[in-house]
């Protein structure tokens, strides 16, 4: 019996999705036009879409006037200014409780600005990735590289759909590594601590940097000392958030799910009388295996498998990829690897995990994301379809355990992928990231 999808299907679909990519990366202007085009739907199904709970939490801290770090403050100042622009008498309740088809102007309004920054930081991490591949490849490997991430329907549910602050992270994740590259050493320091500020997760990828300072870079004790610091420095900052608002806010962020913090109990997920976090001696065996084995000197090489492995023996968010994706994107282009394909079957994973785990992209309008009502008594028989599917046996008993576990056998295979070139330093296609 033959496999669902074989090796070789996953190729054929990456040779198809680099042809259609391929016809817009010879031509600046069809580049320039496809990425307006690309913005302005982004925006306009910004202000269409319903709020997802993700974005009905962070107003709800806005209204009590709890500031939940930066990305709750942004907030509302942008609620705020909402306010006073547009005097509205319509509560945040209105908001997020109202069918998207029945939206006043106002709400609309107010839809749009939320999510503006998380919008401007997936452009942001466009222009980055541009930029980035521009000094080490060239501008067709460099227009690619952003319409791979900005043309990712996976971006656009991750990003400007739940309006959370992970893109933001990993912008300055992906600003951090780019100035490693570059020998600015405290700039890299500096953004990858501001990233760790805001949502913890860029702290892991604080050994394979120290690794790739000391043997590919050959910095000083000094620099490695200031990276140390500055990500400690994030780490604090990080954590005082929680404390200012005492005992009980803190055990909750730490422990539990928030849309702006990432809970750091997923580390120490212990197996049950064994007291042993399959995450974290994972973690550390991986960190011990690349000083030890890894020789490449991409540093693409070092910090995937960490987010990878990370994945597998976690049980992390849909938005946690976005953590990964721009690094994904360079080593797809920069490097010039066949990992396309297994990019497109690993967020396939992912969006149909997502879409079950969250009953269809549900929001508190009763409303998906996909702007189909799946909530309430007079359904059209379509919405009917997809939640009598989304609520039978063989869908939650069935498929989503199926998911699930490909979803984690894919981040698995992905990772021994990436780590197949720590043994091979030297690759002819594209120049070293350093």
């Amino acid at each position: 019996m033959k496999p669902v999808i074989s090796v070789a299907g996953v190729r054929k679909i990456g040779r198809v999705v680099s042809y259609w990519f391929s016809i817009f990366v010879r031509s600046r202007t069809a580049f320039l036009v496809l990425m307006i085009a690309a913005a302005l739907f982004k925006l306009l199904l910004s202000s269409l879409a319903p709020a997802s709970f993700s974005l009905r939490e962070i107003i709800r801290w806005v209204e009590v006037s709890v500031s939940v770090g930066p990305w709750v403050t942004l907030d509302a100042q942008i609620y705020s200014f909402w306010r006073t622009v547009t005097l509205s008498k319509a509560t945040a309740v209105d908001w997020w409780s109202t069918a998207p088809t029945a939206m006043s102007s106002d709400l609309r309004l107010l839809s749009l600005l939320l999510r503006l920054p998380s919008f401007i930081f997936d452009a942001a991490i466009a222009i980055a990735l541009y930029s980035f591949v521009l000094e080490f490849a060239s501008k067709r490997g460099a227009r690619l590289a952003s319409l791979l991430w900005f043309l990712n329907p996976y971006t656009l549910f991750a990003v400007e759909m739940l309006g959370v602050p992970d893109v933001a992270t990993a912008f300055l994740s992906l600003l951090a590594v780019t100035f490693l590259c570059k020998r600015r050493i405290i700039l890299a320091s500096l953004f990858l601590a501001g990233g760790i500020a805001i949502k913890f997760y860029p702290v892991l990828l604080l050994p394979p940097i120290l690794l790739y300072c000391r043997r590919i870079l050959k910095t000083e004790r000094g620099s490695e000392l200031a990276l140390v610091s500055l990500s400690l420095l994030g780490l604090a900052a990080y954590l005082t958030w929680d404390f200012q608002f005492g005992s009980a806010l803190v055990i909750y962020v730490l422990t539990e799910y928030t849309s702006v913090t990432q809970p750091m109990s997923e580390l120490f997920q212990y197996i049950a009388a064994t007291r042993i976090s399959p995450a974290a001696v994972v973690l550390i065996v991986l960190y011990f295996a690349i000083w030890l084995l890894a020789k490449t000197d991409r540093i693409t090489d070092l910090i995937l498998p960490v987010f990878l492995i990370y994945y597998t023996f976690s049980d992390p968010y849909p938005q946690y990829y976005v953590w990964a994706l721009p690094f994904l994107v360079l080593d797809i282009v920069l490097l010039k690897r066949r990992h396309l394909g297994l990019l497109t079957m690993l967020l396939a994973f992912v969006f149909g995990y997502w879409f079950i785990s969250s009953n269809g992209f549900l929001t508190p309008s009763g409303y998906s994301l996909l702007l189909l009502p799946l909530d309430g008594s007079s359904l059209p028989w379509y919405s009917q379809l997809i939640r009598s599917f989304l609520k039978s046996s063989s869908t939650s008993y069935l498929l989503a355990p199926l998911l699930y576990a490909g979803l984690g056998a894919t981040t698995f295979i992905y990772a021994l992928e990436i780590m197949r070139f720590w043994f091979r330093p030297k690759v002819k296609e594209s120049r070293s990231l350093r």
